[in-house]
């Protein structure tokens, strides 16, 4: 996937007005967010390339495993869904 991880590194990313919906209840912090999908690896299961993409990334000091759920256009990247777990 080495267009994909370029492209993620620059690409602008917008947020699903579902994403801030739940960020109320889910208690994560949007900058985790753009970092997990600039740099987190990519969940191949979970993923539908060229199209949608989801991204994991272990964020040690909150203890927690950031999941971010992206639709890929052409110019952007949008986030649809961000979930966590605690731990690894």
């Amino acid at each position: 996937m080495p267009e994909l991880d370029a492209f993620r590194k620059s690409a602008e990313i917008t947020f699903d007005p579902h994403v801030f919906i739940r960020q109320g209840e889910r208690h994560f912090d949007i900058d985790f967010v753009v970092l997990t999908v600039r740099t987190g690896s990519i969940v191949e299961e979970k993923s539908e390339l060229p199209r949608k993409a989801c991204f994991s990334r272990y964020h040690g000091k909150e203890r927690k495993t950031y999941f971010v759920i992206v639709h890929i256009h052409q110019d952007f990247m949008e986030v649809k869904t961000v979930w966590l777990t605690k731990g690894r």
